[in-house]
């Protein structure tokens, strides 16, 4: 789950309603249909819908938690003992969204929405940490090799994982699912994505905590991935930066999640050398 993420409100008079929010806002929509106007208002969204009476009093309005799954959150919520509010449906241009009504009246909504990425990163420049995690290694193979290893999706899967999804672009995809048959959203890196590259010397893309750590799971911090020639092979550098300095101060968890990353990205490095040297994927 990715947080709070839209805003919806209801107009009996949809054009009105857009003039004055692109107005009030300073923005123009970024999606703009007979049945839905949305704007990007510094990366959350005000949605606004036609409203079916034109009666007066207050519209209706539900915020929503930006999710995955649609389905399967609005049946994990109805199962703790909320209502239908609205099924789950698609409704174009990418989105997909349903509502339940929780327990105490009160309607909350999911969407998944394929206009907003996550927050690429949480730490800004005043409020960034000189920790830094670090692993290297140098592994008997080429740094063209190397590189395709770590590149694509098929590289991952020949040494690291089973599946991954990685599009070598600013803003691709950067998914390594080390858990399969975990609950989509739960399996590993979804949401990760490439920040930059220098074609087989340098890779960074951003990276989450663990499930289990929920209060971090959606804080990016970014990982830098260095590739220079050694004697005998490929020197792997390995920096995961972009901690918070307030949050390592104040949260506990993430603490837990620099540990957790300093033990694993250890383990990652052993998991190369493993393939470098048999040529198989260690179990």
């Amino acid at each position: 789950m990715y947080g709070l993420r839209t805003l919806k409100l209801e107009a009996h008079d949809l054009d009105a309603a857009k003039r004055f929010y692109t107005e009030a806002l300073g923005v123009s929509p970024y999606f703009d249909q007979p049945f839905y106007v949305g704007f990007d208002v510094d990366g959350y969204e005000l949605g606004i819908t036609p409203r079916e009476s034109a009666s007066e009093g207050p519209g209706q309005h539900v915020s929503y938690l930006s999710v995955i799954d649609v389905d399967a959150e609005m049946a994990r919520w109805i199962a703790m003992g909320c209502t239908e509010r609205e099924a789950a449906t698609d409704v174009g241009g990418g989105l997909r969204l349903g509502a339940v009504r929780d327990p105490f009246g009160n309607a909350i909504g999911f969407i998944k929405n394929l206009h907003f990425a996550p927050r690429l990163v949480t730490a800004a420049a005043d409020d960034l940490s000189p920790r830094e995690i670090v692993h290297e290694l140098v592994v008997p193979l080429p740094r063209t090799r190397v590189w395709t290893l770590w590149s694509s999706g098929e590289g991952l899967a020949t040494w690291l994982v089973n599946r991954a999804s990685v599009e070598l672009r600013p803003g691709g995809p950067y998914e390594i699912y080390f858990v399969d048959e975990a609950p989509e959203g739960t399996q590993g890196s979804e949401g990760c994505r490439v920040l930059s590259f220098v074609r087989e010397r340098m890779l960074s893309f951003t990276w989450n905590a663990p499930p289990h750590l929920g209060k971090t799971r959606w804080e990016n911090t970014w990982v830098v991935l260095e590739l220079s020639d050694a004697d005998g092979g490929t020197r792997v550098r390995v920096t995961h930066t972009g901690w918070p300095a307030s949050g390592l101060a104040s949260e506990p968890q993430w603490e837990q999640t620099f540990a957790y990353f300093d033990r694993a990205w250890a383990g990652v490095l052993q998991a190369l050398a493993g393939y470098a040297a048999t040529g198989k994927k260690p179990t």
